[in-house]
């Protein structure tokens, strides 16, 4: 037989190409003549100059002309941080045969050299001052940016030259920039003051300068700075404001109680009274008698009063509330306060509105120790959108929010709807509570988290003051985790269907059948919930009824556990009450069966997330999904110049809904998130969900404002070996369902080669 004619090539490369942040193609052809064997790829290997990232590596092989030829295209970016001349190389490699007789690899590629970017694109920005603000004594502040299409040099500063006008002066002449967008903007702030000498009608001008450069060509400074004409001083600011909002949505019977506040940047005289026009209170409405004094603050440039009044029952629903605040008060410069009107309306509320939904109800805390709860991912939303019983939604609409049992509300934090500032409960009647208002489509949202590090309960209820209606929330709130009670105090054990001990094992069922025996004092009311070492998996069962749920199989995914590593599986049993009982742990170790995906049988309605590699979350660092594109060690390593090593998954949110298309971005308004991450592979299957997200910023890339971002940490994804593959899908509730985004789905294989730990 005669010798075969194996040969492997490479498209030439043009290294007029090469030059930094360009991406470059080129095909490795395999021939021969006999048939190449089917299903292989081609390979970079590892040790390919780090001047150059591959899009993707390796690359299966495409076959043709009866399979004696196979091709392979990959594409490599030259990186943003490449060294000028410096060499670009790398080596091929393939698994493809003929008969058993493999391709001899060709000569280490040596593709040419890298070239600089062609000369930059510089350009000088003044962010525009408003005329308006220019008054004697204001601090005034804008922002001088560069921006270039190649990075600008670090360590530069921006200057006011000497020849400003006379009538302001700088905080400081010079500033040093601060960079981003990989050193490709670059910003420096000043603040000037209008001095109080300063001419009104007299014009203020500035020049700036900087002496930063990009690769030596420097920036062209602005024309001079016309910023406009000084204006005189206003007389001082007098305010009388109301604690509610004045035009809020108020309900039929409802008590209202609000603070006037007067303030002034010079002292208010004392003695002053606060009155309530009577020509312009509505007849539906009743105040309480009025205080006779004014509450004053330090310096006296506050002064308060407390009032309220009753939207009386005999009000219409629809009609219009109004009043008119007068005071008054003088200050020592002899100047009034402007009087304060509302207009609102009375509305019947419909009592179901008030009903506040849980997203998570079941939270973990710590049983022992003294150590507080952690507050990562460790809270929950809270909210309902109030609405009249006619269907209008209620705007500002105030309620008290407390505890159907008292003083629980002191077990808990509580935070506003931004997830930040903190709500502190006060003692309301003869219970701690919070005091919200809707928003303007009626929306009250507030976040729980866990204070107590021992089991709690919490019940909430929503009341309209005084006395009108009240209604629970509708879920009751759990602070729990799993405690080994030893076999004397324990209520059982779990069972599983088919499994006594050793290996837990799926024939290919994505659930398992688990039992939980019946236990002294059971009753309609318990929760169960289910642990894995001793954290919540997210399954629990309420009890309705005792004959159909104790004694009889209850359905688990086996995605709770972890493929090949032991497992502890155990429940808990939260009595109404608040008291807890414990099995004891049941020892496994799954070894698998049933794949780590995401769940079928829901309908998918926005659009799935974008995974990025480690260098950014702009529109060139995206990774493709399908099947043959994968994630590997080059996507998730850290570059230098680089903040992460990783991945980050981007959730694109945006407020152009569309009710014909059948996906969607997510709406703007959605702000909490659960990201999961499902992965099969030869050496290690597992899920992991997501719910801290990390701020563009943060990131330090270009990237999508609107979007929602996680960074998945190298630690999560590396060291996956084989012909793996990962699935990325989220959800979220909205108008309390939860709803869910289209899956994402790639091979993997992040192994690192001798000496890679991806820093």
């Amino acid at each position: 037989m005669a010798a075969l004619t194996n040969k492997i090539t490479l498209s030439q490369i043009d290294p007029n190409d090469l030059v930094i942040g360009q991406k470059v193609s080129f095909t490795v052809t395999l021939t021969s003549d006999q048939p190449i064997t089917k299903g292989k790829k081609v390979t970079i290997k590892n040790n390919h100059s780090k001047n150059i990232q591959f899009d993707a590596n390796p690359v299966n092989l495409a076959y043709a002309n009866q399979d004696q030829t196979a091709t392979a295209k990959f594409t490599f970016q030259i990186l943003p941080n490449a060294q000028v001349n410096s060499d670009i190389t790398f080596d091929v490699d393939t698994d493809a045969d003929v008969g058993g007789v493999k391709f001899t690899s060709p000569p280490p590629v040596m593709a040419g050299k890298v070239k600089a970017k062609p000369a930059p694109n510089n350009k000088m920005d003044i962010s525009k001052i408003d005329p308006n603000d220019l008054v004697i004594g204001q601090k005034i502040s804008f922002t001088v940016t560069l921006t270039s299409d190649q990075p600008i040099t670090k360590g530069k500063k921006v200057t006011i030259k000497n020849n400003h006008s006379k009538n302001i002066q700088f905080d400081a002449n010079s500033v040093n920039l601060a960079y981003a967008n990989q050193d490709q903007t670059a910003t420096a702030k000043f603040t000037f003051q209008i001095l109080p000498n300063a001419q009104v009608n007299s014009d203020i001008t500035f020049d700036v300068d900087t002496d930063a450069d990009v690769g030596g060509v420097k920036f062209t400074s602005p024309p001079p700075v016309m910023a406009g004409k000084v204006k005189a001083k206003p007389v001082s600011k007098k305010t009388m404001d109301i604690s509610i909002n004045k035009k809020a949505d108020l309900v039929i019977g409802q008590y209202v109680s609000f603070v006037v506040t007067l303030s002034s940047d010079t002292p208010i005289y004392q003695s002053a009274s606060i009155t309530i026009k009577q020509s312009s209170i509505s007849n539906n409405i009743q105040f309480d008698p009025m205080p006779t004094f004014l509450v004053y603050g330090s310096n006296n440039t506050i002064a308060t009063m407390q009032l309220g009044f009753t939207v009386l029952s005999s009000a219409q629903d629809g009609s219009e509330i109004n009043f008119e605040i007068e005071t008054n008060a003088t200050t020592t410069d002899h100047a009034t306060f402007q009087s304060v009107q509302f207009n609102g309306k009375a509305n019947e509320i419909d009592t179901n509105s008030l009903s506040l939904f849980v997203e998570k109800p079941i939270l973990k805390t710590i049983i022992k120790g003294d150590q507080p709860p952690s507050e990562t991912g460790n809270f929950t939303p809270i909210y309902t959108t109030l609405k009249s019983k006619s269907g209008k939604t209620l705007a500002y609409t105030p309620v008290l929010i407390t505890s159907m049992i008292s003083h629980k509300m002191k077990d808990f934090y509580f935070k506003k709807a931004d997830n930040q500032t903190d709500i502190i409960p006060e003692k309301i009647g003869p219970n701690e509570s919070i005091m919200l208002a809707s928003d303007s489509n009626g929306l009250v949202k507030f976040y729980l988290y866990p204070k107590l590090a021992e089991i709690v309960t919490l019940t909430l209820k929503t009341i309209i003051l005084d006395g009108v209606t009240d209604a629970p929330a509708k879920q009751e709130i759990y602070a729990v985790n799993y405690t080994n009670p030893g076999y004397m105090n324990s209520i059982g054990q779990p069972i599983i269907a088919g499994f006594s001990i050793g290996n837990l094992y799926s024939t290919g069922m994505k659930d398992f059948a688990t039992i939980v025996n019946s236990y002294d004092q059971a009753a309609v009311g318990d929760t169960i919930l289910f642990f894995v070492n001793g954290n919540y998996t997210g399954h629990s069962v309420s009890i309705i009824k005792l004959a159909d749920q104790l004694n009889t199989p209850i359905l688990l995914p086996y995605s709770i556990f972890k493929e090949n590593e032991s497992s502890e599986f155990s429940y808990a049993v939260i009595k109404s009450g608040g008291h807890a009982l414990y099995s004891e742990v049941l020892k496994l170790n799954y070894i698998g069966g049933a794949p780590y995906e995401p769940i079928t049988g829901v309908k998918r309605e926005f659009e799935p997330c974008i995974v990025h590699a480690s260098i950014g979350v702009g529109p060139d660092d995206i990774l493709q999904p399908g099947w043959g594109n994968y994630i590997n060690y080059d996507a998730i390593m850290k570059y230098p110049g680089y903040k992460y090593n990783g991945l980050f998954i981007e959730i694109i949110r945006s407020d152009n809904i569309s009710s014909n298309a059948e996906i969607n971005p997510v709406p703007l308004d959605i702000t909490d998130i659960t990201l999961t991450m499902y992965i099969n592979s030869d050496n290690n299957s597992f899920q992991k969900s997501y719910t801290k997200q990390i701020p563009l910023a943060q990131i330090g890339s270009a990237g999508n404002p609107d979007s929602i971002f996680f960074h998945i940490p190298y630690d999560d994804i590396s060291g996956i070996e084989g012909h793996g593959y990962i699935h990325f899908d989220y959800h979220f509730y909205q108008d309390q369902l939860l709803k869910y985004g289209v899956e994402w789905t790639s091979n993997i294989e992040t192994t690192a080669g001798p000496g890679e730990t991806g820093s």
